[in-house]
């Protein structure tokens, strides 16, 4: 099978975006090496090798619309999923080992979602990919190992199977020619005098409106639902305007904001309180 290079840009990605959602859900972050598994392997063959090594592997298949119908087939023996499970409940202070199956699968869903976005900023596109466990590894597709490792140890590899003929965004639109300036704000010193102004910024995750006594009523452990999903862009405030939108992101264990969208003129006067 020829390679395919958004095939291999799937694998990448998914394999950065599990560490970083294992990493957000446990405080550690895992080494994870994602590598082909050789274009004459079928993910079934590959399947029984891991079983042979670590025991039944258990799927999970993700389906992303988009050209060439892409789905991902994420294939992990017990002890490979239990272990990563152990490590996020571990973090929470659970020791409850019935809950591993939906701690996985939990990863499985956030590490998808991730991938999602990236996606979609990728092809220019909403996307929202629908997942569920699968009975057996493809017949056919592109195979990878995910192999990976904590300080204290190495983890169980993971399979990853890619099915489809995913093709490559189309290239972007060449930027406009901007008009030539004279006299810009950014040569004058007033200008410059302005750059060192310090304004506050906030970001906003959400926010809704409760009757008094319903405040009241909040307590240690108490949920307050927001008016946003989990999957739609923060706002990033300053001086109660909101400038840009973007995602939240992990960096260095500092939670931070990588910017998708700059607010136009217009948008921000229509954003103004």
């Amino acid at each position: 099978m020829k390679p395919n290079g958004a095939a291999r840009w799937f694998a990448e990605e998914w394999t950065a975006q599990l560490a970083t959602v294992l990493e957000s859900l446990a405080g550690e972050r895992p080494k994870l090496a994602c590598t082909t598994a050789g274009q004459d392997r079928s993910p079934a063959q590959g399947s029984e090798e891991i079983v042979r090594q670590h025991g039944a592997v258990w799927w999970w298949q993700q389906r992303f619309p988009l050209p060439g119908d892409p789905v991902l087939w994420v294939g992990a023996p017990q002890n490979a999923w239990s272990q990563l499970a152990a490590r996020v409940l571990g973090a929470a202070g659970v020791e409850e080992e019935s809950q591993a199956r939906e701690t996985y699968i939990e990863i499985l869903q956030q590490s998808m979602a991730e991938l999602a976005r990236s996606a979609g900023r990728r092809w220019s596109r909403q996307i929202e990919a629908p997942g569920s466990p699968a009975d057996a590894a493809p017949d056919s597709g592109e195979l990878y190992h995910v192999e990976g490792s904590y300080p204290d140890g190495a983890l169980p590899p993971l399979l990853l199977a890619i099915t489809g003929d995913p093709s490559e965004p189309p290239p972007p639109d060449p930027p406009a020619a901007l008009p030539h300036l004279e006299n810009t704000p950014a040569s004058s010193r007033t200008f410059e005098l302005l750059m060192g102004v310090e304004l506050p910024l906030s970001v906003s995750f959400g926010h809704v409106q409760l009757p008094l006594g319903d405040v009241l009523k909040l307590a240690a452990g108490s949920i307050i639902e927001l008016n946003r999903t989990v999957d739609e862009p923060v706002e990033v405030i300053v001086n109660n305007c909101v400038i840009a939108r973007g995602e939240v992101v992990v960096v260095e264990g500092n939670y931070g904001v990588r910017i998708h969208q700059i607010m136009s003129r217009q948008e921000r006067l229509e954003n103004l309180p």
